[in-house]
């Protein structure tokens, strides 16, 4: 039977150097993924470093150094999710010219049809986002549309269909392909109640995975684009979908960065929403994102619709600033969000003539 001490000491130099994975300058999944999980691996961090009273006796002489990496990976974590922890936020009052908007990834194999289609019935949202939505997806979705004034429909069977209802009235959509033929994103216009216009932007980037893309270069590329393209637009914005990226993220802190729009998760909590089936293993990757003129009120998950997501629910207001102001990008800057792009697209039509050339 091994030694508990070298068990111990194996975990905790192994943990420390996963957690540490994400500060190699690599767009490779296996560099990215403890980006996501850091959560998870501060719990199994701050466990260690608990059990080392019990199994560890610290006159060894690798106690010491080992405490001191344990320690360097934990405040690595602490600093990168602390913005995220729920802190006191001044609560709105009511406003009758809210707008809601859910945002859910409702997995194109999934059949439970009726469990969304529930949940829209009950929150009728002024907004509905839906992704990885295909035609039996789009027919099964055709009993909630007179809920709905307008829709944009991109039905796909590649798992990156995206649909777009709401209530409110709609002054021009886009339909975007930024960096592939495969991904696209919806842009509306939108006007609430009290004839404030809105842009509103849904995206759902490809993951850096085993299962999906080997690199981030497509999602990076998507991002910086729609961060790009927002420093142009002057109304209020929000952009919000399936990331397939943690809020916390280098490229996420980029994208606020360069775009001027804030993290609706900040201060308030991580929403977790994926994978919906293991609350412990839970991470944000359905993400949103708004500009200063925009108010949050509410921020939420609803429950399971059979998916591997959750529904991401938040409510919010257009406060009284009917533009804004167009952000500048500097040169330097404007140069290394090309190369991201131009990355991006290059790594998509290599990857798609590779595809192309199994079948």
């Amino acid at each position: 039977m091994m030694n508990p001490q070298i068990i111990w000491l194996i975990a905790a130099l192994v943990i420390s150097s996963v957690s540490l994975l994400p500060l190699i300058n690599s767009q490779h999944w296996i560099f990215r993924i403890s980006d996501y999980i850091r959560l998870q691996l501060l719990i199994l961090l701050l466990l260690l470093l608990v059990t080392e009273f019990i199994f560890i006796d610290l006159n060894l002489y690798f106690a010491v150094p080992t405490t001191l990496f344990l320690l360097l990976a934990i405040c690595y974590h602490i600093f990168i999710v602390w913005p995220y922890f729920p802190k006191r936020v001044n609560k709105k009052k009511f406003n009758k010219n809210c707008i809601s908007m859910l945002n859910i990834n409702v997995m194109q194999e999934n059949k439970h049809y009726h469990k969304l289609i529930h949940i829209i019935k009950k929150i009728q949202p002024d907004i509905l986002l839906t992704m990885e939505t295909d035609r039996k997806w789009e027919e099964s979705l055709s009993e909630i549309e007179p809920y709905f004034k307008h829709s944009v429909k991109i039905p796909q069977d590649n798992r990156y269909g995206m649909h777009l209802y709401t209530t409110l009235d709609l002054v021009q959509f886009k339909k975007h392909y930024l960096i592939s033929n495969e991904h696209p994103s919806i842009e509306v216009r939108l006007m609430d109640k009290n004839d404030n216009e809105f842009i509103f932007w849904g995206i759902h980037p490809p993951p850096p995975s085993p299962t999906e893309k080997p690199t981030s270069k497509q999602k990076d590329a998507e991002l910086m684009k729609v961060a790009q393209l927002s420093c142009n637009i002057e109304l209020p914005l929000v952009v919000s979908g399936d990331f397939n990226n943690v809020c916390w993220s280098k490229i996420s802190k980029q994208f606020a960065k360069i775009s001027k729009l804030s993290d609706a998760r900040q201060n308030r909590g991580f929403y977790g929403t994926f994978p919906a089936s293991i609350p412990f293993l839970r991470f944000p990757i359905d993400l949103l994102f708004h500009s200063a003129s925009i108010s949050i009120n509410k921020l939420d998950i609803l429950s399971a619709v059979g998916s591997d997501h959750l529904p991401l629910y938040a409510e919010f207001t257009i406060c009284n600033a009917p533009t804004e102001s167009k952000n500048s990008i500097d040169k330097q800057t404007e140069q290394k969000i090309n190369e991201v792009i131009s990355e991006g697209k290059k790594a998509a039509t290599t990857e798609n003539e590779s595809s192309n050339s199994m079948k």
